[in-house]
């Protein structure tokens, strides 16, 4: 696009939501960026505090910017880290993976994969602390099945962040995760969950749409500490 290339005006409000039009080799020298990255306030190159930014040298800026970031930036805590990892655990050892393989023996698999089957399989169905406990055929657990089940692989992650603080399945699947489903007390309209036990608490719904809107909107407060154990004081509606 014009923009893209410096020529074109519309970039300020195509990119940047400005109500004014400048094109990008203008806006570069009006705001008198140089090459410095703008979260740490380092010089990507030599010199780079007073070398000015200009639309020719974007690419190797964003190169410098890249390095500073995920190379000479992380050197030393990737050193440390190697340091410590291989006084438990010689490198030689972990040659024989794959970085693929490596990622998904420590952080788990990206892409979250359940199917009823595996769901009614794992799930443990537990009691409450009044001593109630869901069937295997009771409405809200069937529901909450079919819920899972439908969920787009982001919603998956939020759900398994929310009720055990990982948001990916880790080695072994469900199966390692031993998640227990009790029926929640009181008249609670939206789900709980003890992170440090894995455990969620339901709801009785009566309905998909009531089930959904309460799992979201617990999804939704989650990364704002509402709705697990018993807090319930903020409520943060899904988007």
């Amino acid at each position: 696009r014009g923009g893209g290339g410096g020529g074109g005006q519309e970039f300020t409000s195509a990119y940047l939501n400005r109500t004014f039009h400048c094109s990008l080799r203008d806006y570069l020298a009006s705001s008198e960026a140089c090459f410095v990255d703008p979260i740490t306030g380092l010089p990507v190159c030599e010199g780079g505090a007073a070398r000015p930014l200009t639309n020719e040298g974007l690419g190797e800026y964003v190169g410098g910017v890249a390095n500073l970031w995920f190379v000479e930036g992380i050197r030393s805590q990737m050193e440390a880290f190697r340091d410590g990892l291989s006084t438990g655990l010689p490198q030689s050892a972990l040659q024989i993976f794959s970085a693929a393989e490596l990622s998904a023996m420590l952080c788990g698999e990206r892409t979250i994969e359940w199917d009823r089957e595996s769901l009614e399989k794992n799930l443990k169905l537990v009691s409450n602390e009044q001593g109630a406990k869901y069937t295997r055929s009771c409405k809200p657990l069937t529901m909450l099945l079919d819920e899972l089940c439908e969920m787009s692989n982001g919603d998956r992650s939020r759900f398994l962040d929310f009720v055990t603080a990982c948001p990916r399945l880790p080695p072994g699947g469900l199966a390692s995760l031993g998640i227990e489903v009790a029926p929640a007390s009181g008249r609670s309209l939206f789900p709980r969950s003890r992170t440090c036990a894995n455990l969620l608490w339901l709801p009785s719904y009566t309905s998909r749409e009531e089930l959904r809107e309460g799992l979201l909107t617990a999804l939704a407060n989650a990364k704002d500490g509402g709705f697990h154990e018993h807090n319930e004081e903020r409520v943060v509606q899904p988007a």
